[in-house]
């Protein structure tokens, strides 16, 4: 019914990407050209040094990654399994031990593991968690109709940004109104 929440799976990820650009616009991110490992220091040394925001949302960074859902061994498995385990860094700690397939921005990869990472950047970057900066930018300025909720990674944890934003469906709607509105909130 209309007070019912249903995951959003990868339209999350459209939300996610959308908080980039109220970081940017905010200042809190200089620039979609910055290293990714500007906001995720944990990723030095690894195969995403060197890949930059935009690559991240681009789902070109060159990382390896199979987003197989049916296969066990899959990276996407092994990030759900994460999830499962309730482990704090758990997700990153796994990120971090990829390989590189090829330089960034030469190869497009469907990588839901990259914007959970966008979701950390845009954390780090805010200094605020990913659901305080959604109801800040847009979820309590656009007059969402009820409360969302974000898996997290672990207890007490990160948000899962790579597609566990729960919505009513009209907020869906109104989401679907605020982008083709230009993402005007009026001031």
């Amino acid at each position: 019914d209309e007070k019912s929440r249903l995951n959003s799976f990868s339209v999350g990820k459209s939300i996610v990407s959308t908080l980039v650009g109220a970081a940017v616009k905010d200042g809190a991110i200089a620039s979609i050209e910055d290293p990714v490992t500007k906001y995720i220091p944990q990723l030095k040394g690894s195969a995403y040094d060197g890949a930059t925001v935009r690559n991240l949302l681009q789902m070109s960074s060159g990382v390896k990654w199979n987003e197989d859902y049916r296969q066990r061994d899959s990276d996407i498995g092994a990030l759900l399994k994460c999830v499962a385990a309730k482990t704090p860094g758990c997700i990153v700690g796994f990120m971090s031990k990829l390989p590189r397939a090829a330089p960034p921005g030469m190869l497009f990869n469907y990588n839901t593991g990259e914007t959970h990472l966008i979701g950390l950047i845009v954390s780090a970057a805010t200094h605020k968690t990913l659901s305080d900066y959604l109801s800040e930018k847009i979820w309590s300025r656009f007059g969402m109709e009820s409360d969302g909720y974000w898996t997290l990674e672990s207890d007490g944890g990160v948000e899962m940004a790579g597609g566990s934003l729960g919505m009513t469906l009209r907020d869906y709607g109104r989401f679907g109104a605020f982008i083709l509105g230009d993402g005007g909130v009026g001031d």
